[in-house]
């Protein structure tokens, strides 16, 4: 879940890349180093009132500075009274920056001042309040809340409206101390002055002691002169109007208390980070996937000679039809998956040139048109049009295939499938990569050398354990294996799509398949897709996945047993356990948009796809693939839109339905632009071509014909819905 409206308001009024994050926390606050804006949840709040608070924070983050800090530091006394004075300050600065805010601040003031949030409902006369704290009271509740001035005390109140720099609060702030210091001590002067006039004025034969008493109260004289260590008798601990308590702000600290006690601290609010500190890159380039695995001639060679897997139990003839088989499928796939690339690139290339036109711009040129002057008497436009088309942009690809153990079965012809893609790119010449996402990576080349790396990961995710931040892991055991790209020559190309199509390729050693990484995949290109497209100058970005099912969960960096992602946590307070409501979020640096997290995968991935999205601007197109029965497409929805409270029957059967129509179905809300519903029985994306056997009877060609119509038809809609979005 993004944040709140609030926490947005908040940045958009700050002007500023402003961090805003929501805590357990007893009140708002700024901290002004950090540039963070920390808000907690409150309870009974109206919306006049959390925005009063909100633009007060705001103001805070764009007029004060850390200078503010220093008087502070150098008399703690002043604190109560700078506070007051710069609110007084940055709450004008700010109403002046954003007219709107002025009703909607001076309604939240009343809502609390009606609710005695200043603690003033018991106060009989308003002139026994310090001055400061009547300026208080004053600027933020309204001439109408009762408070008056002295001549003498309106000087400082005209001073306090004209504060436009943190100088002048610091100024204003000692001189209304001095001066409350000053009335102060007069009017203690005053008291004792009238004590005196009391005690001459009183009978000195009047005692309010009993004369019975008289010797226990010469006794406790005694008793309080012996427990003097000074050896001399106590004296009362003068009154001192330095004391904090003295000339402390009172209406600045019921405000605070009483807005503390607003704040729901039954939630605790965490915030985590992707580990970004990757002991090595994850990335098996194509170099080295290309020299550590064997290829199709290979394969057959080593199973002719050693008589190994399922060539041993065929015949001599079985096994030269089958090896003369296997060599004309990469030939007979190259025809088969051109007519598709072509088809692409003939509607990208159309889209691309629509999408110029509608961007184009029809300007006048300042010069007559002659064949328009006849009609000078009708129409006033009689000037040369020129319509200017902007240039193309750059276009890049990347995409995620699942290498994961569920994909056996329908991963020979979803790597067809990819091939094609990246034939596509090739042909219209645009940068993309193409990885396969495993967790079941082994570099077995040197046995001694994966004994030493491991053993120096584990020593490396022990340092991890240590740090401060919340980390959710995306180096644990996952890799990216990169199939295709851009910089390959063709050669290489060919090479690396002969082999990835042969069944046989997951039968390398290191290559075999294994479980989902997805999240971790999806994290990864999260962190990193901002160097392709600034590395390739793209402009227009398509992230594309391709998958069965859903990706494991991301957890915290391992052992980091503090953190979790539960809902809830206990702890100990007051001697009593008690459940801690827990919420989880992850901001990105760079937009500072905040999301909300859990633990489920489903939800994770949602939330990275988005990241994505937003921080690049990028198209996302995914492709699940899966059985084409209730249980499997019941899986499909739990594992897109866990949140669907729809008919789960009825979109299973509208997806049949479609499914026979078109041969998919698509959903959207899922993070991505469109993902597509693929039955493992229609995983080819190819454009047919009709074969007819010359010998067949009429009915049978017309069968042929239609169900060719057909596939070209349904095919043709999936490939230009794809096209719509990457073009």
């Amino acid at each position: 879940m993004e944040m709140k409206a609030s926490d947005l308001s908040a940045k958009l009024l700050a002007t500023e890349n402003l961090s805003v994050v929501r805590a357990r926390a007893r009140t708002a606050s700024f901290d002004i180093k950090s540039r963070i804006l920390t808000l907690p949840m409150w309870k009974e709040m109206t919306p006049e009132i959390e925005d009063m608070l909100i633009g007060h924070e705001v103001a805070h983050a764009l007029y004060t500075s850390e200078e503010y800090l220093q008087p502070i530091r150098e008399n703690t006394k002043l604190m109560g009274y700078m506070n007051i004075i710069e609110d007084v300050r940055i709450e004008k600065l700010i109403k002046r920056k954003y007219p709107g805010l002025r009703k909607r601040m001076n309604d939240g003031y009343k809502q609390l001042n009606d609710r005695d949030f200043f603690g003033v409902k018991t106060i009989q006369n308003f002139d026994d309040l310090l001055l400061i704290d009547k300026i208080n009271l004053y600027f933020k509740v309204g001439f109408n809340c009762g408070v008056t001035f002295s001549p003498e005390e309106k000087t400082f109140v005209n001073r306090a409206e004209r504060c436009e720099t943190i100088d002048d609060v610091i100024s204003l702030a000692k001189d209304i101390f001095d001066y409350s210091k000053q009335k102060a001590e007069e009017r203690k002067e005053r008291m004792g002055a009238q004590d005196v006039e009391e005690d001459e004025d009183e009978d000195p034969t009047e005692s309010d002691f009993d004369i019975d008493d008289q010797d226990d109260f010469d006794d406790m004289e005694d008793d309080d002169e012996t427990d003097n260590p000074n050896g001399g008798s106590s004296q009362p601990k003068s009154e001192s109007v330095e004391d904090e308590e003295d000339l402390a702000p009172k209406t600045e600290r019921v405000f605070k208390n009483r807005l503390d006690d607003l704040a729901d601290e039954s939630t605790e609010y965490k915030y985590w980070k992707f580990d970004t500190d990757f002991m090595e890159s994850p990335i098996i380039g194509y170099k080295k996937i290309l020299s550590e695995t064997k290829s199709p001639d290979q394969w057959t060679e080593e199973d002719s000679q050693e008589g190994i897997r399922m060539l041993r139990y065929m015949s001599d003839e079985d096994r030269d039809a089958w090896i003369k088989r296997q060599s004309a499928e990469y030939e007979n796939f190259k025809v088969e998956t051109t007519r598709t690339v072509n088809y692409l690139v003939k509607e990208f290339e159309m889209k691309k040139s629509a999408q110029l036109h509608k961007r184009a711009q029809t300007s006048k040129i300042g010069s007559l048109d002659m064949r328009k002057v006849y009609a000078y008497k009708l129409k006033d436009d009689l000037f040369k049009r020129v319509t200017t088309l902007p240039q193309g942009k750059n276009h890049g690809m990347i995409m995620l295939v699942d290498w994961s153990g569920s994909m056996n079965e329908v991963l020979h012809d979803t790597i067809k499938q990819v091939v094609s893609l990246a034939q596509f790119c090739n042909r219209i010449q645009i940068p993309y990569r193409v990885y396969a996402f495993t967790s079941a990576y082994s570099d077995t080349s040197d046995y001694d050398k994966y004994i030493q790396n491991e053993r120096k990961r584990r020593e490396w995710m022990n340092t991890k354990q240590s740090s401060t931040d919340a980390l959710l892991s995306v180096d644990n055991g996952f890799n990216l294996l990169e199939l295709f790209s851009s910089k390959m020559t063709t050669s290489e190309f060919n090479a690396m799509a002969k082999r990835t199509i042969d069944y046989r390729f997951t039968l390398n050693k290191g290559y075999t398949t294994g479980g989902t990484p997805l999240n971790e995949a999806m994290a990864w290109v999260y962190l990193n897709l901002g160097n392709f497209i600034k590395d390739n100058n793209i402009e227009k970005t398509t992230f594309i996945t391709l998958s069965d099912g859903e990706g494991s969960s991301m957890h915290p960096v391992p052992n980091m047993t503090r953190h979790t992602l539960d809902s809830e946590r206990s702890e100990v307070v007051d001697g009593v356990w008690k459940r801690i409501k827990t919420k989880h979020f992850i901001k990105d640096e760079v937009t500072q948009k905040t999301y909300e997290i859990d633990r489920y995968s489903t939800n994770q991935a949602n939330v990275i796809l988005k990241m994505i999205k937003d921080r690049y601007n990028v198209s996302i197109v995914g492709f699940y693939i899966c059985p084409n029965n209730k249980g499997s497409l019941r899986n499909a929805i739990a594992a897109n839109i866990p949140d669907y409270r729809g008919d789960v029957y009825g979109l299973i059967d509208q997806w049949r339905l479609d499914f026979k129509k078109e041969n998919f179905a698509s959903i959207k809300n899922t993070g991505r632009d469109e993902l597509f519903i693929i039955p493992q029985s229609s995983t080819k994306i190819v454009d047919t071509q009709l074969e007819v056997d010359s010998t067949a009877r009429a009915v049978n060609i017309a069968k042929q014909f239609g169900k060719y119509l057909n596939i070209r038809k349904t095919n043709r809609i999936l490939l230009n819905r794809f096209v719509s979005l990457v073009a």
